[in-house]
Parts: C-alpha cells; structure tokens; sequence
C-alpha cells in the first residue's frame, strides 16, 4: 500500500514543479489573462442576513424594540473598478435596494453609493480578495411617501472571490458585512417631527456580479 502512495505523492510533487500547463484541465482556467486596467460590473444582491432592528427613542413603555426579519431582500447595482497596481485595486458602485419586512406590504427603499478599496491574492484567472468599503445611503424611504430619513454614513468589510471567464469577462462572488448606525426617522416633508423611531439595517450581503474588462 505505502509504495503506491509515495508513487503518487512523487508525481504530484513533480507536476508541480512544471508549467501549469502540464496539469489540464486546470491549466487553461489558471493561467487566463484579462484585458485593461478597468472592470465594469452589474451586481445583484444573492443573500442577506439583515434584519430591521427597530427602537423607540422617544421611550414609550408601550413600544417595545423589535427585531423585524426581512422576507425579501433585494439588490441591484454597477460598479466601476480600477487596478492601481499589481493586486489592489479601488472601487465605486451605486446600489438601488428594498428590505420587504414580515408583516408590511410596502418594502423600505434606499440607494447607496460604495466606495471601497480591495486586496488581490493571486494573478491568475481565480483570484480571492478582501474588501473594505465606505458607505453612504442617501436616506430609507420608509412606507412609501409617509416617512423618511436624513442621508448617514455607513462600513463594510469582506472577501471574495473573482474568475476570468475570458480575456474579457468574469464572474465574482463576495460576501460583506456593512455597518449602519441607528438613523431615525422623520414625517417627509417635515424634518422636525419626528416618528419616535430609530432603523439600524447592518448585516452581511452577498453579492455575485458579471464584469466586462477593458
């Protein structure tokens, strides 16, 4: 039994001390090269961990906090990133979003801008990465045209994954973590009445996203 082992153990070892080449069908997925220095993205959100974490800052005994978890989450956006060198890279993304919460017939809206920066593992064709980003939500927009809330800044960290499909195309996955504050909410139209009631939406998102290089 040992003799096979070492055997394969060998010739392992000396394949991989060859070109990649010498190890299909890996080879030409591994070695794929693509093209320019700027990737075009259209992003959809694939999973989602938020809930909608509700408290009630004006302190009504009858109003407890709550933790209302989403039916449905959905995120659409495009991306724009640059390679400022040989594995980072930084990147700019608007997303249009809707948290459908049990219970609730009209969804919260929001749309965000990204700006982030990104760490490469690898320059081959499958490359990981991790990301940190700067966020800032232009305000939720919540129950339609009844209240509101002002813009805020938010954070997100995490890692992904990215492959060539071609010299100009590629597919990428990431899952992140994005940090809101507790924002409160407002009757639109009237910034100084408030509802009574603060929104956090942190949670990790999963994105996966088709790119166009050039």
């Amino acid at each position: 039994m040992r003799a096979p082992l070492l055997l394969g153990l060998l010739l392992v070892l000396m394949a991989g001390s060859f070109s990649c080449s010498f190890i299909p069908p890996y080879s030409s997925v591994r070695e794929q090269e693509v093209s320019g220095f700027h990737t075009l993205k259209f992003r959809t959100g694939a999973y989602s961990s938020i809930d909608n974490e509700m408290q009630d800052v004006a302190r009504r005994p009858a109003v407890p906090d709550s933790s209302l978890e989403l039916d449905r989450f959905s995120s659409y956006g495009i991306e724009l990133e640059r390679l400022l060198g040989r594995q980072f890279s930084a990147t700019v993304s608007l997303d249009a979003r809707e948290y459908h919460t049990q219970g609730e017939s009209v969804p919260i809206r929001a749309n965000q801008v990204h700006f982030g920066v990104r760490r490469y593992f690898g320059d081959r064709a499958l490359t990981g990465f991790l990301a940190a980003q700067m966020i800032y939500n232009f305000g939720l927009n919540v129950q339609e045209q009844r209240f509101e809330t002002d813009g805020y800044l938010g954070w997100g960290v995490g890692l992904g994954a990215n492959m060539a499909l071609s010299e100009s195309f590629s597919i990428e996955t990431s899952l992140m973590y994005e940090g809101m504050p507790d924002v409160e909410s407002h009757f639109k139209g009237n910034n100084a009445l408030d509802t009574g009631f603060s929104h956090n939406l942190s949670g990790v998102v999963g994105y996966v996203a088709l790119g166009f290089h050039f």
